[in-house]
Order: C-alpha cells, then sequence, then structure tokens
C-alpha cells in the first residue's frame, strides 16, 4: 500500500505476520477460548440470549451450531447471538490496554466464522492473537478518555478488533483487510449508559457481528476509507474528542497500558500484546470494577474471622472510574446487581462468597442481603487505577478496624488464576446444565485446542442433550 495510516499499517501487519507465536501465547489464547467458551453455556440461558436466538431463528437458520444450543443460525447472526452469551453473564475476561471485554468479542465471531469455513480450532488461536494485538493498538490510541468519557469499548475497539480476527482467519490480503478495519469503524458504537440493562451484553454480540460483517464485506470487494481512525474526521477525534491532541500531550510519560492516545504504525506487533498485558480472568460473575474491593473483603473476614454480624460498616476507597461503573445502590434487577458494589460485597460479608447463583430472584430479593447493603460506604478517589490502589476498612462493632488495600485483582496477570483453577471455573459454569459425562466432554474439547479438531465438532460438544430435552 503507498499511503501509510494505522488502517493500513495494521492491515499489513495482520496479513502478513506469520504465526509461529510462541507456547506461552498459544497458551494464553487456548485459555481465553476455555474461559469465554465456558461462561458462553450458562449465558446462553439468559433471557437476552433466548430472546434474540428465537427473533434470529425466525429469520432463517444456518450452517454454524450455538455455543450451548443445539439450534443452527446463519454466520452473521450465530456471532451475535454468540458475543451476547459470552457477555450476558459479566464473567468474561477484560483487556486493559483497549478497556474492554476483548474475549466476548473475538472468541465468538471466531467460533462462527471458523464453524463456517469448516476450519479447525487451530487456525482460531493465531486470528485470536493477532485480532487481540489490533484490539489492543486501537484501544492504545483512543484511551484512557474514550472509556472515561461513556464509550463502551468493548462495543467500539471490539468490533475493529474482530474484523482484524476475522480477516486474519479467512486469509484476507493487506488492501482488502484494511477495507475490513475501515468498514468496522463505521458500525462501533456503543454507550457505558447501557451498563445494567440486556443491551450491554448485546454490545459484545453487535462487535462480533461487526467483525464477521466487515470481513466478509471486504472479501466480497466493498471498500472503505484509509482514514478512519485518525484524521479530524476519525475515530480518534470524533470519539474522543476535539480537545485529544492536548489530552495526547498531558498523557506523555504518564500513560497506562500504553494508552498515549496515539495510534502506532511502526512495529505493530511490537510488544506482543497477548504477552505483554495478557487478560484479566474473573474470579465473580460481575462488573470488573467490583473485584479489587471483593478481593480486599475476602482476604481480610478469612484472615481475622468476623463474620456479618460482626461488621457495623464497610468503606472502599476507590478509583473513582471503578466506582462509577458501579452505579446501582440499590439494584432491581440480576444486570443491576452486577454494578453494585454495595450488593456485592452485601453477599460476600453473609455468604463469603459471590458467584453465579447470587444473582437469580431468591438472592436478589434476599431480606438480609438488603438490610446488610447499607452498611456499605464509598469514597470515590479521582485517580488512576495504576495511581491509586482499591481501599477496604471493616468497622467492627468491637471498636476494631481492620484494612488492607489491593491494586491488582485475583485473575490479572499480576495475580493470576491458575491453570487448575481455570478449569475448575469452567466446571462450575456447566455444573447445573449438563450432566458429568457431558461436562467430561465438554472440558476435553475445549481444552485440546491446538489439536486438529474442526470447530463445528467443538461447538456440538458444548451442547447438553439432558438440558436441551
Amino acid at each position: 500500500m503507498s499511503e501509510l495510516t494505522p488502517i493500513t499499517a495494521f492491515a499489513d501487519w495482520l496479513s502478513s505476520v506469520p504465526g509461529a507465536w510462541s507456547a506461552h501465547a498459544s497458551a494464553r489464547a487456548e485459555a481465553a477460548f476455555i474461559d469465554t467458551i465456558a461462561v458462553m453455556i450458562p449465558g446462553m440461558q439468559e433471557p437476552v440470549c433466548q430472546r434474540l436466538t428465537d427473533l434470529m431463528e425466525k429469520h432463517g437458520t444456518g450452517p454454524v451450531q450455538l455455543v450451548g444450543d443445539a439450534r443452527t443460525l446463519p454466520v452473521i447472526a450465530a456471532a451475535l447471538v454468540g458475543g451476547t452469551a459470552a457477555h450476558a453473564l459479566d464473567f468474561d475476561d477484560n483487556f486493559d490496554p483497549a478497556k474492554a471485554h476483548a474475549s466476548a468479542v473475538l472468541v465468538p465471531a471466531l467460533l462462527a466464522l471458523g464453524a463456517e469455513r469448516g476450519l479447525t480450532t487451530q487456525a482460531l488461536l493465531d486470528a485470536y492473537i493477532v485480532g487481540l494485538q489490533i484490539t489492543g493498538k486501537v484501544g492504545q490510541g483512543v484511551n484512557p478518555y474514550h472509556r472515561s468519557r461513556g464509550w463502551h469499548a468493548t462495543a467500539t475497539v471490539g468490533a475493529i478488533g474482530a474484523a482484524a480476527a476475522c480477516a486474519r482467519l479467512i486469509g484476507l490480503p493487506a488492501d482488502k483487510a484494511a477495507h475490513a478495519l475501515s468498514v468496522a469503524t463505521s458500525m462501533a458504537g456503543g454507550f457505558m449508559s447501557q451498563f445494567g440493562t440486556m443491551t450491554k451484553p448485546l454490545h459484545a454480540g453487535l462487535a462480533a457481528e461487526a467483525g464477521v460483517k466487515a470481513a466478509l464485506f471486504a472479501e466480497a470487494g466493498i471498500s472503505a476509507g484509509l482514514n478512519t481512525l485518525d484524521g479530524p474526521t476519525g475515530m480518534r477525534t470524533l470519539m474522543v474528542g476535539p480537545d485529544v491532541e492536548a489530552l495526547a500531550d498531558g498523557l506523555k510519560g504518564s500513560a497506562e497500558h500504553g494508552q498515549n492516545l496515539r495510534f502506532e504504525t511502526h512495529d505493530v506487533g511490537s510488544p506482543l500484546h497477548i504477552d505483554t498485558y495478557g487478560l484479566k480472568v474473573k474470579r465473580f460473575p460481575n462488573c470488573g470494577s467490583v473485584h479489587r474491593a471483593l478481593d480486599g473483603f475476602l482476604d481480610l473476614a478469612s484472615t481475622h474471622g468476623f463474620a456479618a454480624e460482626d461488621i457495623e460498616s464497610v468503606l472502599v476507597r476507590a478509583p473513582a472510574a471503578h466506582l462509577r461503573n458501579l452505579m446501582y445502590d440499590s439494584p432491581q434487577t440480576d444486570m443491576e446487581a452486577k454494578f453494585s458494589l454495595e450488593y456485592n460485597l452485601a453477599v460476600a460479608a453473609l455468604y463469603g462468597d459471590v458467584g453465579l447463583g447470587d444473582f437469580l430472584p431468591d438472592r436478589l430479593n434476599d431480606p438480609k442481603v438488603r438490610a446488610f447493603m447499607p452498611r456499605i460506604r464509598k469514597d470515590y478517589v479521582e485517580k488512576l487505577e495504576s495511581e491509586f490502589p482499591t481501599e477496604v476498612h471493616v468497622h467492627l462493632t468491637s471498636g476494631a478496624t481492620h484494612s488492607t488495600t489491593v491494586t491488582m485483582p485475583v485473575g490479572s496477570t499480576a495475580n493470576p488464576l491458575s491453570h487448575s483453577q481455570l478449569l475448575a471455573k469452567a466446571k462450575s459454569c456447566m455444573t447445573r446444565l449438563m450432566a458429568p459425562d457431558e461436562i467430561d466432554i465438554c472440558m476435553t474439547a475445549i481444552t485440546t485446542l491446538r489439536g486438529a479438531q474442526t470447530v463445528s465438532d467443538l461447538l456440538e460438544k458444548t451442547y447438553s442433550r439432558a438440558t436441551g430435552d
């Protein structure tokens, strides 16, 4: 390509980089698939996914079986439903450079397209690593202000990353890959005002759908502009603000996760994001902004042995960006509860953990939880998460106070889940829906992605006939 722009630089890299990834990178990609497919299985049972699947099925079936469901849909609809299922429980991973739920977009898009093309699961891992890299590079070019100003990066940045992954999977040359990335910018959108509603997980589905569509459009010869990321009317200006250059200058020397508000056109693959940044795998099925507080509270309870009845109050001091995500002081639905500091800490205090069952109606309406919630207080600290750890102060009725600080949550690269913990989480997602022998079959399939199995064979093994019947 003659014109060097972020679009062309990213496209040139994704279409030409050799797929000789390190064992470490491949293992992390496989772990992302294990985790995401596992959370998609119960996610498919959520009302938003059932309603969405019913709607899509009215417009035709297709060759792609859904994760955790026997129904089949066309490739674009399958990506839409799959992405929504991956994010429906808010149990999927986070990716810091993009400030997005990367795997909830990339994995369903690749599963759908890989099944439609008759590909092997090994091919998905290569495309995932490439897609994650572009997701991160785009995220670094618009964050942290893109997200802090209210854009849901899973929906915006995720659409472009998914287009990159899908372009890689079907082998688009650089010129068509550039058009795929550009088309995806025209389908990128989603606001944080949708948090706590069915549309929040739908954002991940729409981004996965956008990635598949963008790659297929480009493959079919549909062209697009090459300046849709940068420039006066590009994503960077429109989705950050007209003050983007001043903001970028202010970040010099202080950017976290490589978020410098600049699109790098050289050394696109260095550092490799899956190695350098990794992913935050969730210990709890709720908004990641509550995880540091939950980790700290549960650690204090374990260390000091206090019970809920011993607690007078709990004060959480945390970065304001985290606490603003936790916007529901008195949640009325399961989705709102996932974005409530008060609800999650009350459940942890009373029951010693927070799991999938804690967002079912019985727990949501538990009078003991509701009675405890007013004891939770929060203090908004106007600093970045890298500048200020989450502080948890537990004040007991005896007059004693126990405090701790948490910089990185359990599941982050600094404090990762072990492989056995990851597999235990995956099995826990299947327990209520699958028979023991079906869980064994599914676990074998999702833990051998570097083999020669086809994507269609994998998808078939994620469905429980006992549940389906």
